[in-house]
């Protein structure tokens, strides 16, 4: 349980704002079924966050998973002295929850990518042979040029909470990674991870209703 919550103690600490690309399931983990799961974007951007989180517990909703929104149990406006371990674990006892979702952006990188320039023609207008007009053009080329591109590498983690969440045993039981490329909103990039996140979770009942 300490795993968890040294992981759930930076949510309130650090920036962090899709076919899956990495995905990993503990050999043993066998009980599917929760009662009540927690989804937390981990982010001190607050509408990033409420966008991963309220899109992810949406279509879990619409699977019959009964989900709650991380910031529903962890506002952003708790205070520092109610970001403990005993406080959080109060808090996951109180809410009875047995399962949470952390999502985080792990990694971005900016690339270059080389684009040959067009070509154009370009009218020159007309010129006269005996008495007809007769057009004249070229072709020219643009410029050569880079495009700048962005891509970030999202993980969500799924945490087995049932029994006794009190012990140090490892709760960790499924983690995926998926790279999402220019974005052109958190919306849209909460939008296209969750859907591939839940999409798998359901298909591979990693999650059953």
């Amino acid at each position: 349980m300490k795993n968890l919550v040294y992981l759930l103690i930076p949510l309130f600490f650090l920036n962090c704002s899709p076919k899956l690309s990495v995905d990993w399931t503990k050999p043993d983990y066998a009980n599917r079924a929760f009662n009540k799961i927690a989804v937390v974007g981990i982010s001190k951007d607050l509408k990033a966050r409420t966008d991963f989180e309220s899109t992810a517990t949406e279509l879990l909703k619409k699977q019959g998973i009964n989900t709650v929104e991380g910031i529903s149990i962890f506002p952003a406006s708790m205070k520092m002295s109610e970001k403990n371990q005993g406080e959080l674990l109060n808090i996951l006892k109180k809410n009875k929850i047995d399962g949470i979702i952390v999502m985080s952006l792990i990694d971005s990188e900016e690339s270059q990518k080389f684009q040959s320039g067009r070509y154009q023609n370009v009218d020159l207008g007309y010129y006269r042979v005996g008495r007809y007009l007769v057009r004249r053009s070229t072709t020219i080329k643009e410029p050569d040029y880079y495009v700048t591109s962005k891509s970030y590498l999202i993980e969500a983690i799924l945490y087995d909470l049932k029994g006794n969440v009190a012990n140090n045993q490892d709760r960790l039981v499924w983690r995926g990674q998926s790279k999402l490329v220019d974005p052109s909103s958190s919306a849209s990039a909460a939008n296209l991870f969750s859907k591939q996140l839940v999409g798998h979770l359901i298909k591979n009942e990693i999650i059953k209703k």
